[in-house]
């Protein structure tokens, strides 16, 4: 049986609950349909990081994404580093649409199925941004219905990524088809920046292999980043080992041809998590982007749209792959 409960709030802030007897997702219209936990009650595990000292707060426009991250799954986008516009404007930290409250309406509320959709126009571009979450009776996924339309008369280049961040442990293992990589400059205490490597191993400044599939433990203080650049198929899988429960997310290659890997495996700000994230391009500078031609493009008018499926799964220590309608094939 699935339900919609929108009479919850979580620290003053506006929460809209989807559940059935798989999932409960929580939602913040508030800042920018952030799905902040993503329940999975056979294991009654949140599968999503939350931060241990920063909670959810409502964000001026234009405020510092990462003094402000609360954790979950949000939004980012037309862009990651703060860029300038086509008119010489400011494209604030991490896009226009992570801070942002959303105008949300309920589309069906039934036992078999429950769909919302959360809309933001942007700020500084004219730009609407939808996001429909749909769960059904018994299913173990959602589906999220995405499109970004260009509003103005002029075209648009843009960064898109979905941005969840992981709850991981040293048990945690990442699945990904993907076929070489490259080292972002971000952290180069580890690894060189801006080389090449097949995934997923990365040789280390001293010439060590490191497998970017393991998850170390804190105690490491690691941090790095990596874009993997030519992926085969639209999945990934997150699988904790020890307890053989997992988060697995497909998406269209098509529109996300690039997954990006942000570890803060307590080599940044004491943090533990891991963050893949589909996206339509890299690096994370914009202007870098459009002078490579790796970024998104939408022509005046335009609308792209996406669809992912998000999954979680137990009972498995091995995956294979993950199909586009989100089955888990055991490994």
């Amino acid at each position: 049986m699935t339900r919609i409960d929108t009479n919850w709030q979580y620290h003053g802030l506006r929460l809209v609950r989807i559940e059935n007897e798989v999932l409960c997702i929580d939602v913040l219209p508030e800042l920018g349909a952030k799905i902040y936990s993503f329940i999975y009650k056979p294991s009654d595990r949140n599968l999503l990081w939350h931060h241990p000292h920063i909670l959810p707060a409502r964000q001026p426009f234009g405020a510092s994404f990462d003094d402000n991250w609360s954790g979950g799954w949000d939004e980012l986008i037309p862009n990651d580093l703060p860029a300038k516009a086509p008119d010489g404007a400011l494209l604030p930290d991490h896009g226009e649409i992570w801070s942002q409250p959303t105008y949300w309406e309920i589309l069906t509320s039934s036992a078999n199925r429950c769909e919302v959709r959360f809309i933001v126009h942007g700020r500084v571009l004219p730009t609407r941004f939808e996001k429909t979450i749909c769960l059904e009776n018994r299913d173990p996924f959602i589906r999220i219905m995405y499109s970004f339309t260009n509003l103005g008369t002029t075209p648009i280049d843009f960064l898109w990524n979905i941005h969840p961040a992981l709850e991981v442990t040293p048990h945690t293992w990442l699945d990904v088809p993907a076929i070489t990589g490259m080292t972002d400059p971000w952290r180069e205490d580890r690894f060189q920046a801006n080389r090449s490597f097949r995934w997923p191993y990365v040789i280390s400044h001293n010439g060590e292999k490191a497998d970017l599939r393991q998850i170390v433990p804190k105690e490491s203080a690691s941090a790095d980043m990596h874009y993997l650049i030519d992926i085969e198929e639209g999945w990934y899988a997150a699988t904790d080992r020890s307890s053989m429960t997992g988060f697995a997310l497909t998406f269209q290659k098509s529109v996300f041809p690039h997954v990006w890997l942000f570890r803060a495996l307590g080599g940044w700000r004491g943090l533990y998590t891991a963050i893949l994230e589909p996206s339509t391009g890299f690096p994370y500078d914009l202007e870098a982007a459009k002078s490579k031609g790796t970024c998104g493009h939408l022509d005046e008018g335009k609308t792209i749209e996406a669809q992912v499926i998000a999954t979680a799964y137990s009972g498995l220590s091995s995956i294979a792959r993950v199909e586009s309608d989100g089955r888990i094939v055991p490994g």
